[in-house]
């Protein structure tokens, strides 16, 4: 009887969809004869020129159907390529990173866990994870299972320890004491990945499984996800995967890997094809059942999910809202929200470096959407969303593309005319106070650890465990950190001591002591 009454609720909500594919598919037939796209291909088309995006998948779904997938461009972007190598196309079983599309997974295996009176989401983290200790004990004794899903524990980004430390959680754990409130608990959204990584320790402890594990077990298997790995170095070799792509000085490059081969990371790791994604859209859209008619989650606990659980301010939110004028933004668990037109929309983006993915649901009009591409921030992403959420007729729809591209170009030239005003308070002529070998050593804080500077010819160079990022000499003992892939450029300043020689530096928000013989190393 449950299945009956989704499979109604199907037929009623998705006379819109059904209407606005078949606009599109009524006019490829003329346009076959003709070699012409239809127009939701040629949009992702425009689109994916407009972003210089190599490759990419899209997918259109409600609850009982896949509406539209297909595989655009290639796994990698030919002009990268050694000479003679042949690129491999997109196509529905390519894989793509994922990234922080993988919380709602990972929220759904906690809710799993709810519906088998293992815990509750008002439950203490604490009680699970007795290690846990915060800086401040009133937020140790205070947050809870819910806090962690919701970013909502006042604690800012400690996005350093995974992508530039390659931190694993127990150090993690340790570090969290050191770590200073920036908010509130309860008082302000600040997006906070350690605490999802948390949320995967989460479901071990009380599972006795990984989250992975479990997810593979309970999630994607029962669903038919056979192209889903919790991490990059698990998926065979007999699977194509995308190469990670930048734009820089205007060429294409390839990426680095934001993390290591076998990290498996609840805060967004997770590898996928679009024929997959859809499936889990799919199940999403009929409430927690399979195609088989297989309940996974309990209507009430995937309810939970969707239902805003905190209000996010504007300023905390995606630059779209310029463009989509929503009138509330919340989050949910896993999923961002917003009202568009008269509707709920829930989605959540996913981001590493030279990788980005997008799942957008309007649960009461049964649509769902997934854009996965391998161009760094290809924010095209946003546009095909609106675009397959706004109903309005062709010829009454905005230009999504245009305006989505036009606003992060407009915010690229802000930044720029910033960066410019900075050039200009620069104090010309001056020259660092020691010679660079002095400067070079290692230095350390409680908090992000152990960090290299080492002399690179008339430069130096800051290196982390993960990357090396160019140091520059800007005025006095001030720096300038360069880190062209991630568009990074921040100020590092050293403190000379009373004994002439280099004590410390200010760098990535943190001060960090120099390290000697006599100082050693401390946590």
């Amino acid at each position: 009887m449950k299945r009956l009454s989704i499979h109604m609720k199907s037929v009623r909500t998705r006379t819109t969809l059904l209407l606005v594919l078949g606009m599109i598919a009524m006019s490829t037939c003329a346009q076959a004869q003709q070699g012409a796209d239809d127009p939701l291909t040629a949009f992702i088309k425009r689109g994916m020129d407009l972003w210089r995006v190599p490759g990419a998948a899209v997918a259109v779904v409600d609850a009982d159907t896949v509406q539209y997938q297909r595989g655009f461009g290639t796994a990698t972007d030919p002009d990268v390529l050694s000479a003679g190598a042949a690129a491999t196309p997109v196509d529905e079983h390519t894989l793509f990173a994922i990234a922080s599309t993988t919380k709602a997974m990972v929220a759904t295996g906690i809710l799993m866990l709810i519906d088998d009176g293992l815990l509750t989401l008002d439950d203490r983290v604490v009680d699970y994870i007795p290690e846990l200790h915060f800086r401040d004990p009133l937020l140790t004794a205070q947050t809870t299972v819910r806090d962690l899903l919701t970013h909502r524990t006042g604690l800012p980004s400690t996005d350093f320890w995974t992508f530039f430390q390659q931190m694993p959680m127990d150090e993690q754990i340790i570090r969290l004491q050191s770590v200073s409130a920036v908010a509130g608990l309860r008082a302000r959204h600040i997006y906070q990945n350690t605490m999802y990584e948390l949320a995967g320790l989460l479901i071990e402890r009380v599972s006795g499984q990984t989250w992975d594990a479990l997810l593979r077990e309970r999630l994607w298997r029962p669903i038919g996800m056979t192209e889903t790995f919790a991490a990059r170095g698990r998926i065979p070799d007999t699977l194509t995967h995308v190469a990670p792509h930048f734009v820089i000085d205007d060429d294409i490059r390839l990426a680095d890997w934001d993390l290591p081969a076998e990290t498996a990371d609840a805060a967004g790791s997770v590898w996928s094809s679009i024929h997959d994604m859809s499936l889990w859209v799919r199940f999403l859209l009929a409430g927690g059942v399979t195609a088989d008619g297989t309940r996974l989650v309990s209507e009430a606990q995937l309810t939970r999910m969707f239902t805003p659980q905190s209000l996010i301010a504007r300023r905390d939110f995606y630059p779209t809202t310029e463009l989509t004028e929503p009138q509330w933004l919340s989050y949910g668990l896993g999923w961002f929200q917003q009202d568009f037109r008269g509707h709920k929309v829930d989605f959540h983006t996913g981001s590493l470096s030279g990788l980005i993915a997008l799942v957008g649901i309007d649960r009461d009009r049964n649509r769902g959407v997934v854009i996965l591409a391998n161009r760094d921030h290809a924010e095209f992403r946003h546009a095909l969303l609106w675009q397959v959420m706004d109903e309005r007729a062709a010829n009454e729809k905005p230009d999504w593309n245009g305006m989505v591209h036009d606003l992060y170009q407009r915010r690229d030239a802000e930044r720029e005319v910033e960066w410019e005003e900075t050039l200009s308070k620069r104090q010309a002529n001056t020259r660092p106070g020691l010679k660079l070998d002095a400067y070079a050593s290692r230095y350390h804080s409680p908090l992000n650890g152990t960090v290299t500077v080492a002399r690179n010819g008339r430069e130096l160079e800051l290196r982390t465990a993960r990357i090396t990022l160019n140091m520059s000499h800007w005025h006095h003992e001030t720096w300038l950190i360069e880190y062209k892939p991630w568009e990074l450029r921040e100020f590092a300043t050293f403190h000379i001591g009373p004994d002439g020689a280099v004590s410390g530096l200010e760098a990535m928000g943190d001060h960090f002591r120099r390290v000697t013989e006599s100082t050693g190393e401390t946590h």
